[in-house]
């Protein structure tokens, strides 16, 4: 739903999940609070986000939904609507729409690229009317036979220079995913694991920013109805 509303046409079961990152770079008043669930629908996926961040004097709050579903047997494309609150003390606050768009392809057997294009209309937000990132995403995820996954993506920002990202996922014992990635423009470093018991997932990450320290990410998903 955040990221490329195309991959929801993969998802094949009812799910939940909760998203949490208590002090980003270590400041309690940089939290978010997320919670995500998808319901397939005939030949549709849908999915529904409600999101939090700042705290009293700043704060977003945003609710996306997604729907997406295969083009052909190798293809899926997917959309979101975003609808975003900016509350600001002492200046009020305002709601903007924004729509993603996405694109997810099985081009081998092991291999998969995706695009997306964050608030493709161009939305802006304030009386001067600033206008909201427009970002577009490139990436590709080969696997190598079922336990080794590489990543490897592409982000742009119209108004800022080009991230590259790359990442590795190795599965261990069918119930542990070990995970660490890079990216530049800052330089960041990633880690963290998935661990898996029955129809449940709990998930860390921890990011470290050259200037501003860590930043910690927490995770729990559940399938509801397989």
């Amino acid at each position: 739903v955040v990221y490329n509303p195309a991959g929801l046409a993969q998802m094949t079961s009812t799910s939940a999940s909760v998203f949490f990152v208590p002090q980003q770079f270590g400041l309690p008043e940089l939290r978010t609070v997320a919670a995500a669930g998808v319901i397939p629908v005939g030949s549709f996926v849908t999915g529904l986000e409600v999101e939090q961040f700042g705290f009293d004097l700043y704060k977003e709050t945003g609710v996306r939904i997604g729907v997406s579903s295969f083009v052909d047997e190798h293809i899926s494309a997917g959309a979101t609507v975003s609808l975003t609150r900016i509350a600001i003390d002492r200046y009020g606050s305002q709601t903007t729409a924004t729509v993603d768009v996405g694109l997810l392809a099985r081009v081998h057997e092991n291999l998969k690229l995706g695009f997306c294009y964050l608030n493709s209309l161009g939305a802006r937000v304030g009386v001067v009317g600033e206008q909201l990132p427009q970002v577009f995403l490139f990436g590709a995820t080969y696997s190598i036979e079922k336990d080794v996954v590489l990543i490897a993506e592409i982000e742009k920002d119209i108004r800022y220079e080009t991230i590259v990202k790359g990442g590795i996922e190795q599965s261990l014992f069918d119930f542990l995913r070990l995970r660490v990635g890079l990216s530049n423009n800052p330089d960041k470093f990633s880690a963290g694991f998935g661990l898996t018991y029955s129809n449940a997932e709990f998930g860390y990450a921890g990011y470290s920013h050259s200037d501003l320290g860590w930043t910690h990410q927490l995770e729990m998903s559940f399938v509801i109805l397989p």
